[in-house]
């Protein structure tokens, strides 16, 4: 029995000497390369993923409409963005720059109050660093 227990603690000892690893800190050029491919993708996008509030799509091709709800929903919530695209046949009106689909969400539901018949919609969005 006592040749068990020594057979074990034996084979955990070694197991626990044989983790400790090298950890090799040199820089591969593919990796160099990757990001700076990545580099290159992020600034043709002009922004990141992210999402916005819809809160406004027009089939008719009267601007003047569109330009209007985005003038009361600036007075409405002045410290939202608002975005003015056009895709044929519609007008849209889309709200904030969010990174995270919760954040977004906290301002459907304040919106929504408001401007009924909101919802979130994927988009690249503008995304500047806090630098304070």
């Amino acid at each position: 029995m006592k040749a068990l227990y020594i057979f074990c603690i034996c084979l955990i000892s070694t197991s626990v000497v044989s983790q400790n690893t090298v950890i090799d800190d040199k820089n591969d050029s593919r990796i160099d390369s990757l990001i700076s491919k990545q580099i290159q993708i992020n600034s043709l996008k002009k922004g990141v993923d992210g999402f916005r509030v819809q809160i406004h799509h027009n089939q008719s091709q009267s601007r003047d409409e569109s330009q209007k709800v985005r003038a009361r929903f600036s007075q409405d919530f002045p410290h939202l963005k608002t975005y003015l695209e056009f895709k044929s046949p519609y007008y849209k009106i889309q709200v904030g720059d969010f990174i995270t689909r919760i954040e977004a969400y906290k301002v459907q539901k304040e919106v929504s109050k408001k401007y009924r018949g909101t919802y979130i919609v994927p988009s690249i969005v503008n995304f500047e660093l806090n630098q304070e």
